[in-house]
Order: C-alpha cells, then structure tokens, then sequence
C-alpha cells in the first residue's frame, strides 16, 4: 500500500511539473549589493572572514557576526540604536572612538563564490 501511494504522488508530481511553466530564466528580483568582513576575534584570537551581509542592512539596519571559534556575536553596525554600548552606528565608527584603524578595500565576487580585491 505504501509503494502503491508513494507511486501515486510520484506521477502526480511529474505531471504538476509538466503543466507548470518553468521561470528559472526569468530575474525574480534585484540583487542586493553585498559587503564582506575579515576580522580577528578579540575573545579567541581566531581570524574570521569572509562574512558577507547585505549593504542595505550595515547602512540602515543591524549586523551581527557570529565567531566560528568560540560562538561569539559582533556587532557590526546598529543604525536603529538597539544596543546602548554600541559607540556609534558601525563597525567604522566605533573603531574610531577607540583609536583603532580600519582598512576598507573595494572587492568583487567572480562567478566561483571568491571575492577579489579591487585596488
């Protein structure tokens, strides 16, 4: 009984498929630009990166990293003002405030996933 349903849905599956039209061709939508991070954790020592996130969010929203080494949470930019310790609204600026220095490079991901750097 179990094949008999298991075959049932099969052919009915393949026939759904068929009657629907195929729109892997066509846009669904606009790509967001993407910006990358490369880092060294404060808490493990272990250097992280690339961790991709879209540039909407770092220039409006919240970003928030997690450590492969030890599971820590970074973050990266809060432009809404969720966190009270975060000095300023990114990353950016809250390197600053401390003194620290931050090297921003323009990068490009090829058609193999690898981003390339931009000079």
């Amino acid at each position: 009984m179990l094949r008999s349903a298991v075959s049932a849905l099969y052919r009915a599956s393949r026939s759904f498929s068929e009657t629907v039209p195929r729109l892997s061709a066509t846009p669904l939508g606009k790509q967001e630009p993407q910006l990358s991070l490369s880092y060294t954790c404060k808490v493990c020592n272990s250097r992280e990166g690339p961790k991709t996130f879209a540039k909407s969010s770092y220039e409006k929203g919240v970003v928030i990293v997690t450590c492969s080494g030890c599971h820590n949470h970074h973050i990266i930019a809060d432009n809404i003002g969720w966190f009270e310790d975060f000095k300023g609204k990114n990353i950016e600026d809250h390197l600053k405030t401390r003194g620290e220095a931050v090297k921003r490079r323009d990068t490009i991901k090829n058609e193999n996933g690898i981003f390339e750097i931009q000079k």
